[in-house]
């Protein structure tokens, strides 16, 4: 591998660089409608005193009128993923929450 790399280096081609971990979370929160607003004041408050950023927070329709779902976009780097994990498990904890799934509506998970 390093004489492989010493090829490459004298070919002045540039060796790829180290991929740091993504410091973006998203998951997506599902619950009634009429319970969202408390939902998400409590999400914006006790992510930022566990020291996690919510950077976004979408709200869409589920697909039951009565529903709606909300892709919380967190900014999270990798030391304090235990952090954002129990962070989670407090979302689903929460009186009215249906479900919390990581990733986003579309399904795209980025941990």
């Amino acid at each position: 591998m390093r004489l492989f790399n010493l090829f490459l280096r004298r070919a002045g081609v540039q060796a790829a660089p180290v991929r740091v971990p993504s410091s973006v979370s998203r998951l997506t929160v599902v619950c009634p409608r009429h319970i969202l607003a408390d939902v998400r004041k409590r999400i914006y408050q006790d992510f930022e005193a566990a020291g996690l950023s919510v950077a976004n927070l979408l709200v869409d329709h589920a697909p039951q009128n009565e529903m709606a779902t909300a892709c919380v976009t967190v900014n999270c780097p990798p030391e304090l993923r235990s952090v954002l994990m129990s962070q989670a498990r407090q979302i689903s904890a929460y009186p009215g929450v249906q479900r919390v799934q990581w990733g986003d509506r579309r399904h795209i998970a980025l941990n």
